[in-house]
């Protein structure tokens, strides 16, 4: 590897083979950044801890500040910043690449094997620890502690690692110490059967330099050819381990107690037994009265066989009622009918959609397709949300029972979504604590929070919830928990061109108003980018003082970032897409994307793709440089014409869209409606499109003054005036349509 000054960045930093890499690297010297779309709050705290310095928000700009892009193998080739990455000449290296260059130099212990890895590598490094050896770590899963770090130094020249045959980076591995768990063939992705994982692990056999270590059981003789006999070592008989240690765990516990020996180690057996554990490997969730639920990482059919046993031991007496979500097309495909008589065994059974993983459908993948490969009685399909739990929940009502969330996916969430919701009678109280380890300190979450006075209209009822994420990580938690929850989202702005019904909002409000949604920053001579709490008066200020011009008409609108993109504001004969070049934003699915302004379709007051998901932020360009003195003139005079033309008292912006032909003011105007009333709530005597509030309006009589003017309008001129104010917790259109008839 080159010198210590080398900046290295980590993109999918928070995956479980990456995290632990990275905050090896930092704890050698490295200057470590990391980056995760998708980071999860436990692991980053964790990242934080051990040094590595995360982003945020990642620009493909930004991709030059390193010389070094170290990315997970669930990135796809063509992921953006990967492009970005080798547009800007960085070298891009792939996980287990980064962990081989790495540890060159060191005597190595590679745990190897289709499963079984992180927990036999988590027991090794347990034992250095307990035993108080020298010898560093690193694994590929996190320690069900989350105080106890994934990846250690180590003073000695001795590292325990876990390999990777999933992505063929095990290639890149000679080790002197060889744990080989299993080899059944698994990632059907790459291997098109067992032949291909046969021969990866035979040839990192015969590149290990001295220790083989293989549990006792039917292995294939392929793995064997042109491997040394004399190097191979069967661990002790595992049949008399604790009966703490069930099924698997008790052949890793025998493996692992043979490796610390040949590390100069002989740990007594209770301090295994005193093992923590690694995360989603067996963990028990709830344990009260005759309901256990728990979540497992087991994905392969072999896996699960194994888990089955150990829950069926230790729970004799129980039903086993079981959540599986399959985990890649390619994997139910090659293996359902496996899953089919594996699952089997389970008392209920209840399928989730596949986890793609970045994998598209493919024939025979699907959860449809193994449902199918079932005999007799087919699993239950359900969603990943409550009316799927309920169906879990109803169906456990016969109790005892275990329940248990298996998978590779985020299942594992959705367990814990399953364990808060039985704990309480009150959901909206189970979404809470649901999210209280999964949010940043700086992250706000209320329950029934007004918002009037968070709208420039400053009427309207409450938010069933508000947040503020201070982060894309606390966003991210945020919206999985409203999916999962079945809560509609809304993202607030500064709340103008917004009217909040007097009912409120049964939803998730989420404003993007602080953290990394208030920067803003020149990216070069004529680019700025400005996050989704950025207000657009900040970005006139700022394009003044670098001598941009074509910001001028922001100058005055009172809204921020986020929601002027989504309706794609303007003002003065310009709008917000005039200046935009890219724009960074969650879709209706949560996938993040970076698209060019070519990538919108635009309607009256809407971009269709940000109305269905959520900008983060964009990226501005100026047409042209001019003068600051002369930007800030034509700023003065476009903020003058607002103040002379629009009235002061609070209001939600223009409140009707303008008919084909015609201007909605000039209408009212004509009309002489200026100054109708209901309640507080008046038609502007100084433009006649504006609805104020004179002091203590109301939601509804807004809604019943629009009501008025549409329908002397319509009377009298033939045009029908449709809002252009959002309504926030009804629709206009059964409002509308409602008040018409009651009128007829």
């Amino acid at each position: 590897m080159s010198a210590i000054g080398e900046r290295l960045l980590f993109l999918g930093v928070g995956g479980m083979g990456m995290a632990p890499l990275a905050m090896w690297l930092a704890a050698s010297g490295r200057e470590v950044h990391g980056y995760d779309d998708y980071l999860r709050e436990p692991v980053r705290k964790l990242l934080d801890r051990g040094g590595v310095r995360l982003r945020d928000l990642l620009l493909p700009e930004d991709l030059g500040d390193f010389d070094t892009v170290v990315h997970s193998s669930a990135l796809a080739t063509d992921h953006y910043l990967l492009a970005a990455a080798r547009s800007h000449g960085c070298r891009l290296i792939r996980r287990g690449e980064m962990l081989s260059e790495a540890v060159a130099g060191k005597r190595l212990v590679a745990v190897a094997g289709s499963h079984g890895k992180t927990t036999t590598s988590g027991m090794i490094a347990h034992g250095i620890r307990c035993a108080g050896l020298e010898v560093g770590y690193i694994l590929g899963g996190l320690f069900d502690d989350p105080e106890i770090p994934p990846a250690r130094i180590g003073a000695s020249d001795w590292l325990v690692v876990e390999v990777d045959e999933s992505d063929g980076t095990i290639d890149g591995f000679t080790p002197e110490v060889t744990v080989l768990l299993n080899a059944d063939w698994d990632h059907a992705d790459r291997y098109a059967s067992a032949d291909g994982i046969l021969g990866t692990f035979n040839a990192l056999l015969r590149r290990t330099r001295k220790s083989i270590f293989m549990p006792e059981g039917d292995w294939d003789a392929r793995l064997f050819e042109g491997v040394d006999a004399g190097r191979i070592q069967v661990p002790e008989n595992a049949s008399d381990a604790s009966p703490a240690l069930r099924g698997f765990n008790r052949i890793n516990s025998a493996v692992a107690r043979s490796v610390l020996r040949e590390l100069g180690s002989g740990v007594a057996r209770p301090a295994l037994e005193r093992f923590p554990g690694m995360a989603r490997r067996q963990t028990v969730l709830l344990d009260e009265g005759e309901l256990v639920v728990l979540e497992d990482y087991a994905h392969h059919p072999r896996e699960i066989e194994a888990l089955f046993g150990a829950l069926r031991e230790r729970w004799p007496e129980r039903r086993l009622c079981v959540v599986f979500q399959p985990h890649r097309y390619s994997r139910t495909r090659a293996f359902k009918a496996d899953f089919a008589r594996t699952l089997g065994a389970a008392d209920r059974l209840w399928l989730l959609p596949v986890y793609a993983a970045h994998e598209a459908p493919c024939e025979g993948g699907r959860v449809a397709d193994l449902a199918a490969a079932f005999e007799g009685d087919r699993p239950e399909l359900i969603g990943a949300d409550l009316d799927g739990l309920e169906s879990v929940r109803a169906g456990t009502g016969a109790r005892p029972a275990v329940v248990a969330f298996v998978g590779a996916g985020d299942i594992g969430e959705l367990a814990h979504v399953f364990e808060k919701w039985v704990r309480s009678t009150d959901v909206d109280q189970a979404f809470v604590d649901y999210l209280a380890p999964r949010l940043s300190p700086a992250c706000v979450l209320k329950r029934s929070e007004p918002l009037a006075a968070k709208t420039t209209m400053r009427v309207g009822g409450a938010a069933r919830f508000f947040s503020e994420p201070a982060s894309l990580t606390d966003l991210r938690a945020l919206l999985d928990a409203a999916r999962w929850f079945g809560l509609e989202v809304f993202a607030l702005g500064r709340g103008s061109n917004l009217l909040v019904s007097d009912k409120g909002f049964d939803g998730l409000v989420v404003r993007l108003s602080g953290g990394s949604w208030r920067e803003l920053r020149l990216l070069d001579c004529n680019r700025i980018w400005a996050g989704a709490g950025v207000r657009l008066k900040e970005i006139c200020g700022q394009a003044a003082k670098a001598g941009l011009s074509g910001f001028e008409f922001m100058e005055g609108i009172p809204g921020a970032v986020g929601g002027a993109l989504r309706m794609n504001a303007g003002a003065m004969g310009s709008w917000m897409f005039d200046v935009v070049e890219r724009v960074l934003y969650l879709d209706e699915d949560g996938k993040l994307h970076d698209a060019p302004r070519e990538a919108f379709r635009f309607g009256y007051r809407k971009v269709e793709e940000i109305s269905r998901g959520i900008a983060l932020g964009a990226i501005f360009r100026s047409p042209k440089d001019e003068a600051e003195n002369f930007i800030r003139r034509r700023m003065d005079s476009y903020s003058s014409s607002r103040k002379e033309t629009q009235p002061r008292a609070p209001s939600a912006g223009c409140i009707f869209k303008n008919p084909d032909g015609e201007y909605a003011g000039r209408l009212i105007d004509q009309l002489g409606i200026k100054g109708m009333a209901v309640g507080a709530a008046e038609v502007s005597r100084v433009h006649g499109n504006f609805i104020v509030n004179n002091g203590g309006a109301s939601s509804g009589d807004v809604i019943e003054l629009v009501r008025r003017v549409r329908e002397k309008v319509r009377a009298e001129t033939g045009y029908e005036l449709e809002p252009e104010v959002l309504l926030l917790g009804e629709s206009w259109g059964e409002l509308l349509s409602e008040a018409e008839v009651r009128d007829e």
